[in-house]
């Protein structure tokens, strides 16, 4: 009896201790949970958090929690049936314009479950390795967001890298330094497949290249006039920026280029697609050179 309790009592500690469900980390810090303590947790928690839990747990297979989440929760159970058929319709790619009416609403979008989707619309398969879908979910009140579901790439990585990307903007803040890295969400569903949530009004720099009349210049005028239009296209720039090479070096990015690399419609430099990082050399001498030229 005694060994009963003081397990029940480790147990209970440890639910109580559980890592933050909010942390950028989560997905790599809940292995160190037994299933026990992750379903106690799980009954202190709101359904967002329980979609959070949810997911990380289907990622790295723990089944007897996510059959606890599966049983318990509705809008998790239906977004995990959602999921399913969307990874169906992905990796299935017949047709040029997939069917979302058969995916199943509402549910809770796996990288943003506050926000509940009740509609899908403007599928489309994009002519890319891989021919990822890409969608628009709305919620009841009518706002949007633009989501992108891969099948055939490992986007562990990518979530790594951002994670560590949100982890250094809460750094720049304690520290109150007014550097900023643009951030989105990407959630590994399974290890060949995954959900990405889109910045929204962003712009490659190829299309900024491709504008310029000399296609081989180290700048670009195109750019240089963007930004000038706006004061603040200017401060958001130079903050994140600097963002944009501190995360390009501590992460070893490699594989950058004017496709890949992003800018908002208010200025925001971002980095996308993290297939390419830690330990590789990194290539981002070029891409200084389109910044030069603005004052």
């Amino acid at each position: 009896m005694t060994n009963n309790n003081q397990n029940d009592d480790n147990d209970n500690e440890e639910s109580l201790n559980i890592v933050n469900v909010h942390d950028p980390f989560f997905l790599w810090g809940l292995l160190e949970h037994s299933d026990r303590s992750l379903i106690r947790a799980y009954e202190t928690l709101p359904d967002a958090d329980r979609s959070r839990l949810y997911w990380s747990c289907h990622y790295h297979k723990r089944v007897n929690v996510c059959e606890h989440v599966l049983n318990n929760c509705e809008l998790v159970r239906t977004a995990h049936n959602a999921i399913k058929k969307l990874s169906e319709l992905a990796k299935a790619h017949k047709t040029k314009t997939p069917d979302l009416t058969e995916i199943p609403v509402p549910f809770m979008l796996p990288t943003s479950p506050d926000f509940i989707v009740n509609e899908l619309c403007d599928g489309v398969f994009i002519p890319s390795k891989g021919k990822p879908m890409k969608f628009t979910v709305i919620d009841q009140c009518g706002k949007r967001k633009t989501c992108i579901y891969k099948h055939g790439d490992e986007l562990l990585q990518d979530a790594l890298c951002l994670a560590a990307m949100k982890e250094m903007n809460t750094i720049f803040k304690e520290e109150y330094i007014n550097v900023e890295i643009v951030t989105y969400e990407v959630f590994p569903v399974d290890e060949t497949e995954g959900l990405i949530e889109c910045v929204e009004n962003v712009h490659p720099f190829l299309e900024f290249k491709n504008a310029d009349d000399d296609k081989n210049s180290k700048s670009s005028d195109a750019l240089k006039q963007f930004i000038e239009q706006s004061a603040d296209r200017k401060i958001n720039l130079y903050r994140t920026f600097l963002g944009f090479v501190i995360s390009g070096i501590v992460l070893k990015l490699a594989d950058r280029h004017d496709d890949n690399i992003m800018i908002t419609d208010d200025g925001k430099i971002l980095h996308i697609d993290f297939g390419c990082a830690f330990g590789q050399k990194t290539k981002l001498e070029r891409l200084l050179g389109l910044f030069m030229d603005i004052p």
